[in-house]
């Protein structure tokens, strides 16, 4: 009994765990959609604001993928499940990066962070130039990762689709009880 409920964690996601995913998904995409316009622009203003509101989720995001742990991992040759490795850990790191350098940003100049022109975060540093351009690369760096790590995410999703026809790509479509 213990080893199928083990086996069970390890092979699926819960419901919530689903939920959690695609909602982040999406919202990463919006965010890296939005992340290039004019200052002060209702792009840049919607970017700004919703990577406020939802960055605590984003950083609660990444806590919770790590402390939960990850699934098995499917038989395969090593090298695809490194692979699978370097990009999970590539985005949970990334999104992480992007997340804290996004509050840094207007902070590291001194600025509140304005949600929607309706709630500010004032900053708790002072402004200083030369922080603010390397938090400003950090946070572009970071943010550009996520594009390359997301198709090959999505290539390793079709591969087991596809090519392997195994049960992988349903471990994010249906939830199994008691899933990580």
């Amino acid at each position: 009994m213990k080893d199928r409920h083990l086996s069970r964690i390890l092979s699926g996601y819960s419901r919530s765990s689903i939920i959690i995913h695609w909602f982040t998904a999406i919202l990463v995409i919006a965010l890296f959609l939005t992340h290039e316009d004019d200052f002060g622009s209702a792009v840049i203003t919607f970017h700004v604001s919703v990577g406020a509101i939802f960055g605590v989720f984003l950083i609660w995001r990444v806590i919770r993928r790590i402390m939960r742990g990850m699934t098995s991992k499917p038989e395969q040759a090593a090298i695809y499940n490194l692979a699978s490795q370097v990009v999970i850990w590539g985005f949970l790191i990334s999104i992480l990066i992007v997340t804290l350098s996004g509050y840094l940003l207007p902070w590291s100049e001194g600025k509140a962070i304005d949600i929607f022109g309706l709630l500010q975060i004032p900053s708790p540093i002072a402004g200083s130039h030369d922080f603010s351009e390397i938090i400003e690369e950090v946070h572009e760096i970071s943010g550009q990762l996520i594009l390359p790590l997301c198709v090959l995410h999505i290539l390793g999703a079709l591969k087991h689709r596809f090519i392997d026809k195994d049960n992988v790509m349903q471990r994010m479509m249906k939830a199994v009880t008691n899933g990580r």
